[in-house]
């Protein structure tokens, strides 16, 4: 086994033995998905703990390694970043693609596909009016929050994520449009192995039944006003020959 290998094994260990630093856990969680001995190692670790009555619970192990206390009651940046850090882990170890085909979970995915889908993916995460986040399944509240992690590892440059609703309102999430004089362009993105979580969460003023949402990664950045003008009755297709790839899906929207 190569020293490498037997370093992301003490990271394994240390990881179900609730000892990782932040650090350390984030190089273990950057490993898993390009290593599939590692992630052997990982899952034979999670089928000995189901049998360990005394091993800690995952949710421990997650508090240890984002500096948290067991039981403690967080504001809500951090509860969003105990959610997104549950579902990186789940990711890294299960290669989870969060848009999935139509017809599973009630998830629609309509917009162009690549061949590496299950590198280049958005996890949506709901806050709500009591700060608790939780992922976003098929179903939103008008109020909620919304918050995202992205993975990126087909190398894109650049995001933009927006929305929009029944009444044909475009929202956008990132980058944010506050003001009509501005023209902002696409969020930069890093290029590293697993989800990273984008910094705010956003709340717009949904109106209607339905919520489709966008994720288009970009090699250069667009603008949002570009963007806006090649929508056609609220629908907006990518251009594959420029790089453009997007990940859309249909969200219900109830009260």
């Amino acid at each position: 086994m190569s020293t490498n290998h037997e370093a992301q094994r003490r990271l394994i260990h240390g990881h179900f033995a609730g000892g990782l630093d932040p650090d350390d856990e984030a190089r273990l969680r950057s490993h898993l998905p390009i290593c599939a001995e590692c992630r052997r190692e990982y899952e034979r670790h999670q089928m000995a703990e189901r049998l360990d009555p005394g091993a800690p619970a995952p949710y421990e192990r997650l508090a240890a390694a984002l500096g948290l206390s067991v039981g403690q009651r967080h504001p809500r940046r951090k509860r969003l970043a105990w959610a997104l850090a549950s579902f990186a882990v789940a990711g890294a170890v299960a290669s989870f693609v969060m848009v999935r085909a139509h017809g599973e979970d009630g998830i629609s995915s309509r917009g162009a596909g690549i061949e590496t889908a299950a590198a280049l993916d958005l996890a949506v995460f709901r806050v709500d009016r009591q700060g608790e986040s939780t992922r976003v399944k098929d179903v939103v509240a008008p109020d909620d929050e919304l918050a995202f992690a992205y993975r990126n590892e087909v190398g894109k440059s650049f995001l933009m994520i927006f929305a929009v609703d029944s009444q044909n309102r475009v929202m956008w999430y990132h980058p944010a449009w506050t003001n009509s004089a501005d023209n902002p362009q696409a969020v930069a993105i890093t290029k590293q192995v697993g989800f990273k979580e984008l910094p705010e969460a956003v709340r717009h003023p949904v109106q209607g039944s339905l919520l489709t949402l966008y994720a288009l990664f970009l090699d250069s950045p667009l603008d949002v006003r570009a963007v806006e003008s090649r929508m056609g009755d609220g629908a907006f297709a990518a251009r594959s020959e420029s790089g453009e790839v997007l990940r859309s899906f249909d969200l219900k929207v109830r009260p």
